[in-house]
C-alpha cells in the first residue's frame, strides 16, 4: 500500500476531514425586488443619455417636415477611393465613451435594498426625481467625425454631409439651412414686444 501513494502525501488515515460544503446563497429570481429596482436605476441610465437625445433629433426631423425644410442629406464620398471629389472625406473611427452601469456611479442604486421604502413626499420627493436625473452626458474618447481630402480640415459628420449636399444638391442645402418660418415669426414677435416695452 505504501508503493502507491505519492511522495509528499500523506496517507489516507492520517489526512484531516474535508470541509463540509457551507450554505450556497440563492440565486435571484427575475421578480425580485431588489433586482427590479437596480434594472430602473439602469432604465433611467439609459433614457437619459440615449433615449431622450434620440427622440429629441426625431422631434427636429418631423419638425423640419411640417415646415418643408426636409432634406436628406447627401453621404459624402470616400476620400480612398474618390481623392480628387471635392466632398470627399477620410473617415474617422469613433469611439465613444461606454455607458457606466456600475452601482458605485448609480445615484439610485444605493437605495436599491432590502427593507428600503419606494414612496416618499414633500421634499424627499423632490430631493429624489433631482438624483434621479444626474447621468453623465455622452461623450467622444477618441476620433469621430471626418477629415476633408481637399484643405486637411477635420469637422463633424453633420458638417461633411453639409458639404456633401451642397456639392451634389446646392438647392437642398439652402432649403436646410434657411431658418424656420415658425422661429422667425417668434424671433421677430419678441423683438417688437421688446420695443414697445423699451
Amino acid at each position: 500500500l505504501e508503493a502507491h501513494v505519492s511522495v509528499g502525501q500523506a496517507p489516507a488515515a492520517e489526512r484531516p476531514p474535508a470541509a463540509a460544503p457551507g450554505p450556497r446563497a440563492m440565486g435571484k429570481s427575475i421578480r425580485s425586488k431588489i433586482k427590479k429596482r437596480l434594472r430602473t436605476a439602469k432604465r433611467q441610465r439609459v433614457d437619459a443619455m440615449i433615449c431622450v437625445p434620440r427622440e429629441r433629433e426625431h422631434n427636429e426631423s418631423l419638425r423640419k417636415v411640417m415646415e418643408g425644410r426636409q432634406v436628406s442629406l447627401v453621404k459624402p464620398k470616400n476620400a480612398f477611393k474618390y481623392p480628387k471629389e471635392r466632398d470627399a472625406v477620410f473617415p474617422q473611427h469613433e469611439i465613444m465613451k461606454p455607458i457606466d452601469f456600475r452601482s458605485s456611479h448609480l445615484p439610485m442604486a444605493g437605495y436599491a435594498f432590502r427593507g428600503n421604502r419606494k414612496k416618499y413626499d414633500g421634499e424627499q420627493k423632490e430631493y429624489m426625481q433631482t438624483l434621479s436625473k444626474q447621468h453623465p452626458k455622452v461623450e467622444v474618447l477618441a476620433g469621430g467625425g471626418a477629415v476633408l481630402a481637399a484643405t486637411g480640415q477635420k469637422v463633424s459628420k453633420l458638417e461633411a454631409e453639409l458639404l456633401a449636399t451642397q456639392v451634389r444638391n446646392p438647392q437642398g442645402a439652402a432649403a436646410a439651412a434657411a431658418p424656420a418660418a415658425a422661429a422667425a415669426a417668434v424671433a421677430a414677435a419678441v423683438e417688437e414686444e421688446a420695443e414697445a416695452s423699451g
